[in-house]
């Protein structure tokens, strides 16, 4: 990305952060002068300078309040980085070994969400339509996006001072304490951000959706997967980052976006609830054969 989209894109965010609360803040009161129209979802929390306190807080001091699953679940994280990083030099091996001029095409066209400027532009979205629409709850989407980039690319940013790898093209030397390598993707951190805002916000299947709706949402839910992942192939295809790199990039930007969306909620029970998207798919014997129920 040239520097100055790149330093066009920073601003953006900058502006979203500052000027989000407070105009954001003010769209319930217009709401309700206006005629009454098709029911918007409320926010999920207070479109106020303070929440983005509360939202940090909730982030970084998370590590402090882990139960027993939270502590699988991140040192499963962690694990599985390490084990990555033991057999690097084999899948890089591989992917380099397979590469064709159609698939690096393809996948330089993929990296696009990895841009910065990709998810500004899916925050200033949905920032503006929850504007038109009056609805905090888009707007709230928006913010969170944002937040979601910061909060990620310090833990990305902060990691590569701590430990950093050259990059695979280069050697394959690791140093503690020196800012001249690369360690977490940040282009993976920056597709991987869009992620829990938009999926578990707007694409989490609801009890009352249609089979159609159902389907759409799932699609969209795993598009967005996808795409964030032929980011981290790309990476690794165009010889940048090695394969525990892209891994800690992509659960780097999709953790702290569900623990932003959970900071909202006012904690994790809400996904402790049954989901009703569960159990939708099934296998149906009949006697004219099978059909599959979803």
């Amino acid at each position: 990305m040239r520097r100055g989209a790149g330093r066009s894109s920073a601003r953006l965010v900058a502006a979203l952060l500052l000027l989000g609360p407070a105009s954001a803040g003010g769209i319930t009161a217009r709401a309700a002068d206006a005629d009454p129209g098709p029911r918007v979802r409320p926010a999920d929390a207070p479109l106020e300078w303070r929440q983005i306190g509360r939202d940090a807080r909730y982030v970084y001091g998370r590590p402090a309040h882990l139960d027993g699953a939270g502590w699988a679940k991140l040192l499963s994280v962690v694990g599985t980085g390490a084990a990555l990083y033991l057999v690097r030099d084999d899948v890089r091996d591989a992917v380099q070994r397979n590469r064709t001029d159609a698939r690096d095409r393809f996948l330089d066209d993929a990296r696009t969400m990895g841009k910065l400027g990709t998810p500004v532009a899916a925050a200033l979205g949905f920032y503006l339509a929850g504007l038109a629409r009056h609805s905090d709850y888009d707007s709230e989407t928006g913010l969170m996006i944002v937040e979601n980039l910061v909060f990620a690319g310090l833990i990305t940013g902060s990691s590569q001072r701590v430990i950093a790898s050259d990059r695979p093209e280069n050697g394959d030397r690791v140093r503690f304490l020196k800012p001249d390598g690369h360690s977490i993707s940040g282009d993976v951190t920056i597709a991987s951000s869009m992620l829990a805002p938009i999926i578990d916000r707007h694409l989490r299947v609801d009890g009352d959706d249609s089979r159609g709706k159902r389907f759409w949402k799932r699609f969209g839910a795993w598009g967005l997967y996808g795409v964030a992942g032929l980011t981290a192939l790309q990476r690794m295809d165009r010889d940048r980052h090695w394969a525990p790199d892209v891994f800690l990039g992509y659960a780097n930007g999709l953790g702290i976006g569900r623990m932003l969306v959970d900071a909202h909620r006012g904690g994790r029970a809400w996904r402790d609830a049954p989901d009703p998207g569960a159990g939708r798919v099934a296998l149906d014997f009949t006697p004219g054969g099978v059909r599959i129920i979803w």
